[in-house]
């Protein structure tokens, strides 16, 4: 089952401190940085394991590092402009829901065979060679599977969720509305 690592869940604890203490471009402590030992301590984390972290979001360019002995961390971005899917990213690696997914694309047709009206219930599985070959599946299926397709429309609308919630939200520095609330927070009419 998809499942955000407590690695990830961690992240977003991090960064939403640092953006919470408005150590973000336009926020109220723009000039201002967060201490790794600072936000280990709030959070109850080792030291390491939040420094690392903080590490590798500064290595992928969302946070600004500043060493010494006031250094610490900001966001290089407002947190409305930090995704979830860029903090899985930097995280987890890219996201894959099947591997035949991460390969292919909806500009392939499937492979002629036996589906649609050949005797057999299921074709043989051709070599791979085409645009299959040297993608890394070990799916024998790949090339006539029925649910490639589907899964890759599953696969872009869930990196479209992630893409689409930032770490405003996340954080709760803005009201997210129900989905019995319009805009304004009112009910539906």
């Amino acid at each position: 089952m998809l499942r955000i690592s407590k690695k990830a869940d961690y992240a977003v604890f991090l960064l939403g401190a640092i953006a919470r203490k408005g150590a973000y471009p336009g926020g109220s402590s723009a000039a201002e940085v967060v201490s790794a030992h600072e936000i280990a301590r709030q959070a109850g984390l080792n030291k390491s394991v939040v420094a690392n972290l903080l590490k590798e979001f500064a290595r992928h360019e969302v946070l600004d590092s500043v060493r010494g002995l006031r250094g610490g961390y900001r966001l290089k971005r407002p947190p409305a402009d930090v995704s979830l899917g860029q903090i899985l990213e930097v995280v987890e690696g890219k996201f894959v829901l099947v591997d035949c997914v991460d390969h292919s694309s909806s500009a392939e047709s499937p492979a002629s065979g036996g589906v649609d009206g050949g005797s057999e219930l299921l074709p043989q599985a051709p070599s791979m060679t085409g645009s299959d070959a040297g993608h890394g599946s070990d799916c024998s299926l790949i090339s006539f599977c029925p649910s490639k397709e589907p899964m890759r429309v599953v696969h872009e609308r869930i990196q479209r969720l992630f893409d689409e919630i930032h770490l405003d939200e996340l954080c709760a520095m803005t009201p997210v509305c129900s989905p019995a609330q319009d805009g304004a927070g009112n009910p539906p009419r």
